[in-house]
């Protein structure tokens, strides 16, 4: 089956329940529901709750499409039927925003850990390599949703697990280095943390004054900016600097992750801070470029790209970063290149 073919059978899986929604608004907005309303809008919530999502899957069910994408769509119809029902008559919709679609939320948390589990297990039957958590999270979320999807469900459960639940010690192996413990940049982005704490409650006394709805809206980002930092902290001795035979895999924590070819590299040597050039396409594994504290300088022959936890790959000729055992690292990663 061609690729163009595809296209167009997945494009029916999506307007189908595109006509029902459009259909049930236009409904809503005509002289029928006005005069029937009461009994309409039960029948009508069923169709946005139940029936839409359920004859997505059942489209969806043989085809190359993750299952786990009937909850975005359940989602999407519960916020559709949400400003389409008359407030007055949104009590079943209540109820089943209210149970149904945090039950569904939850399964689906669970069957994502529980397929990370089962491929961590896996992975250690034929490896005797450090598991690394996050890199098996993105993978079997990308089995199950789309990539871009995938990069935002595996971040979210991520920022959680590192954040709150991983208290397990991280023991390097020989291929492994740290790079947190003399660089200070995890007191730097505690204090970072302290100082959101403050500015919440400032901005949220300061902003209440005019709107309070407002004001807490402004406090949860500042609290998920938090959340954010705090997991990120966490997760940076649980991800260490790994040399593979064929490639470095460098990364800091969660926020950001790069993996280098040999052959990419054109030399590695001592650095700092004063090395970095952005018009010349240095880049750093964290997001304080000059500012980080930097030991190491790996400069390369062709373009190579970094992933951060949000936003786009950004493209790199030359990588500062900093490494605690710097001269080792060094050391091996020249025995690497001089093959």
């Amino acid at each position: 089956m061609t690729k163009t073919s595809t296209l167009k059978q997945n494009a029916i899986v999506f307007l189908f329940p595109l006509v029902l929604v459009l259909t049930l608004v236009f409904l809503v907005n005509s002289n029928l529901y006005l005069a029937n309303s009461s009994q309409l809008s039960t029948y009508i919530t069923i169709d946005f709750i139940i029936t839409i999502p359920l004859l997505y899957f059942l489209l969806i069910r043989k085809r190359h499409i993750s299952n786990l994408t009937v909850a975005p769509i359940l989602i999407l119809c519960a916020v559709i039927a949400s400003y389409t029902i008359p407030t007055a008559n949104q009590g079943l919709l209540s109820l089943a925003k209210t149970w149904l679609i945090p039950i569904i939320e939850i399964s689906i948390l669970t069957f994502v850990i529980l397929n990370v589990r089962k491929a961590i297990k896996q992975y250690k039957k034929t490896a005797n390599t450090h598991i690394d958590f996050y890199s098996t999270l993105v993978s079997t979320c990308e089995s199950m949703f789309p990539k871009t999807a995938a990069r935002l469900v595996a971040n979210e459960i991520a920022l959680i697990y590192y954040g709150f639940f991983n208290f397990k010690k991280t023991t390097l192996q020989p291929n492994e280095y740290s790079n947190y413990k003399g660089s200070g940049i995890l007191s730097t982005l505690g204090a970072i943390i302290f100082v959101v704490a403050i500015e919440m409650v400032t901005i949220h006394l300061l902003t209440a004054k005019w709107s309070v709805i407002l004001a807490w809206i402004l406090t949860g980002m500042s609290f998920y900016s938090a959340i954010q930092l705090f997991g990120i902290i966490r997760s940076v001795p649980k991800r260490p600097l790994c040399i593979h035979d064929n490639y470095l895999q460098l990364r800091f924590g969660i926020l950001s992750d790069t993996n280098i070819p040999y052959e990419a590299i054109d030399r590695i040597e001592l650095g700092n801070s004063s090395d970095f050039d952005k018009e010349k396409g240095t880049k750093t594994l964290s997001l304080l470029g000059e500012l980080e504290h930097s030991n190491v300088a790996i400069h390369l022959k062709t373009l190579q790209q970094i992933h951060f936890l949000y936003g786009k790959p950004k493209s790199y000729t030359k990588l500062l970063l900093f490494v605690d055992d710097y001269q080792n690292f060094k050391s091996q990663v020249e025995v690497h290149l001089s093959k």
